[in-house]
C-alpha cells in the first residue's frame, strides 16, 4: 500500500514539474517575441503593406497590393514579379531600432553628410494598412565595412545601420520588380500543341487516354517527356528583355511575318488559347523578338529556348519501340530464311516448343529476349512512306519477329534488315509502320531463343 502511495506522490511532483517547466517556457518565449517587437523599426510586417514607391532621382516605381499578386502602376502598368516584391518587403521589415543598430541618436548636418543622408538619393515609401499610413525609409551611403548601409526614417533624427543589400533591393530597377514570365498557362491543363514554321506544320494532342499523339503531319505516339519538356521550358522561361510596349511595329522585328508560331490548347477550349509568336534574332543581345497574345508588348527571349522548339515531327515522335505484356503473351515467333521457332505457352504457363505438347523451353531465356525487346529504342526514323523494302533489307526481312497477345487474333511484329550505313539496322514495326533503325544488338536479343 506504501508503495502505492509513494508512486502517487512522485507523480504529483512530476507532474507539477512539468507544468511549471512548460509555464517557464511559454513566459520565456513571450518574453523573446516581445523583445523582437520593441526592436522593430517598423511596427507592421510585409502582409500589412498595401503600397510601395520606390524613389531614386527622377526615377518612381510604384507597386500596389492586388488580390491576384502585386502589381506595377508606375512608370508603366503591368503585373509584378511578387516573389521579387515579397523578398524586397521581407528584407525592409527586418530592419532594427536597437542600440546596437543606432549610429547616431541625433547627426549634425556634417554628420548626416558623411552618412550620405543629407540628401538622400534613394528611398522606399510604404503605405500601411487601410488609412495607408506612410513610413519612408530613406538610404543614404554604404558603411566602409562591408555589408553595411546607413538609413533612417524620413522624420525623425536617428540614423541606423542596415544591411547593404536591403539598399540594393531599394535600388533595383523597373525589369527586376516586372514580371518576367512567359508562359502563364499551368502546363499540365494544356491538351494541344501546334508549331507553325515555313516548312511546314505539327500538331501534338492529348487524348483522354492521357498519351500524347503526333497527329500532323504523321500520325505516330508522341514522346510525353519530350512535349513536357518543351512545355516546361517556357514555363520556367523568363523575359530576357522588354523591348516594347507596344506592336505598333511589328515589322522592325520580324513579327509582321514570324517565322516560328506557337499555339497552345488548355483544357476544354474550342480556339487556340494562347499564340506565341517569333520573330528576327538580335544578335548582339543574343535572343528573339517574340510577341504573344495575352499581353501588349514585344520582348526578348534567349536563343536557347527558341533553338530547342522543335523542327520536325519527329523530335516530337516516342522512341519506345514495341507495347506489350509479357505474362499476356500467348505465342511467340522468330523466322528467318533458313530456321524458324514458335512457341507456345500451355495451361501452367510455360513456354513450348511448337505446341503446348511439345518440348520445355527455358523460362529465364525467353523472359531476357522478351525484356531485351521491351527495352530496345529507335535509334533513327528512316522514312515514313518507303518506295521499296527489298532496299532496307525487310523484302524478305533477315529476321522477323512475331508476338501475340492473349485474346488477339493479330500478332505484334518486328522485321529486322539489313545494315544502315552508320552500323545500325533497319527495321520496320506494327506499331510504327515506318521504316526505322535500331541497334544491331536487335538480332543477338532475337537470337536467344533461336
Amino acid at each position: 500500500m506504501n508503495y502505492f502511495k509513494t508512486t502517487f506522490w512522485w507523480i504529483i511532483v512530476l507532474a507539477a514539474v512539468g507544468g511549471y517547466s512548460y509555464l517557464d517556457y511559454e513566459k520565456t518565449r513571450v518574453e523573446e517575441i516581445q523583445k523582437d517587437e520593441a526592436t522593430r523599426l517598423f511596427p507592421f510586417y510585409p502582409k500589412d503593406i498595401l503600397s510601395i514607391i520606390l524613389n531614386k532621382g527622377d526615377r518612381v516605381i510604384e507597386l500596389e497590393r492586388w488580390e491576384e499578386g502585386w502589381r506595377m502602376v508606375a512608370p508603366i502598368k503591368v503585373k509584378a514579379e511578387s516573389k521579387a516584391v515579397e523578398k524586397f518587403l521581407g528584407y525592409i521589415t527586418d530592419s532594427r531600432n536597437d542600440a546596437d543598430y543606432i549610429m547616431d541618436p541625433d547627426p549634425s548636418p556634417q554628420r548626416l553628410v558623411e552618412f550620405g543622408l543629407a540628401d538622400p538619393e534613394v528611398s522606399v515609401t510604404l503605405k500601411v494598412g487601410k488609412q495607408l499610413n506612410e513610413y519612408t525609409l530613406q538610404f543614404g551611403a554604404r558603411a566602409p565595412t562591408k555589408g553595411v548601409a546607413f538609413a533612417r526614417l524620413k522624420g525623425e533624427k536617428a540614423v541606423y545601420r542596415v544591411l547593404s543589400y536591403m539598399r540594393a533591393e531599394a535600388d533595383k530597377d523597373v525589369y527586376y520588380f516586372r514580371d518576367k514570365s512567359v508562359l502563364r498557362l499551368n502546363p499540365l491543363m494544356i491538351d494541344q500543341l501546334v508549331i507553325n514554321r515555313k516548312e511546314g506544320s505539327i500538331r501534338v494532342k492529348l487524348p483522354q487516354d492521357g498519351k500524347w499523339e503526333i497527329e500532323k503531319p504523321i500520325k505516330a505516339r508522341a514522346d510525353h517527356n519530350k512535349v513536357f519538356e518543351i512545355l516546361g521550358m517556357f514555363a520556367n522561361a523568363q523575359v530576357k528583355n522588354f523591348i516594347s510596349e507596344n506592336k505598333n511595329n511589328l515589322k522592325a522585328y520580324g513579327l509582321d511575318k514570324p517565322d516560328i508560331e506557337l499555339m497552345l490548347w488548355q483544357s476544354g477550349d474550342s480556339e487556340p488559347t494562347l499564340k506565341i509568336e517569333v520573330g528576327a534574332r538580335n544578335p548582339e543581345k543574343r535572343g528573339y523578338f517574340v510577341s504573344m497574345s495575352d499581353r501588349d508588348n514585344v520582348f526578348l527571349l534567349e536563343e536557347d529556348l527558341i533553338s530547342a522548339i522543335p523542327r520536325g515531327a519527329n523530335d516530337l515522335r516516342s522512341r519506345d519501340l514495341l507495347f506489350f505484356e509479357s505474362d499476356k503473351l500467348r505465342r511467340i515467333e522468330i523466322r528467318r530464311p533458313n530456321r524458324s521457332v514458335a512457341l507456345v505457352r500451355d495451361k501452367d504457363k510455360e513456354w513450348r516448343k511448337n505446341n503446348v505438347d511439345g518440348e520445355k523451353v527455358d523460362f529465364n531465356l525467353v523472359k531476357e529476349m522478351l525484356s531485351g525487346v521491351l527495352e530496345l529504342k529507335i535509334s533513327d526514323f528512316i522514312t515514313d512512306s518507303p518506295k521499296s523494302l527489298k532496299a532496307y533489307g525487310l523484302d524478305p526481312p533477315e529476321m522477323k519477329l512475331l508476338l501475340w497477345p492473349e485474346k488477339s487474333a493479330v500478332p505484334i511484329f518486328l522485321s529486322v534488315g539489313s545494315k544502315t550505313p552508320s552500323g545500325n539496322v533497319y527495321a520496320m514495326s506494327g506499331a510504327q509502320g515506318s521504316v526505322l533503325a535500331l541497334d544491331k544488338s536487335v538480332k543477338r536479343i532475337l537470337k536467344i531463343i533461336l
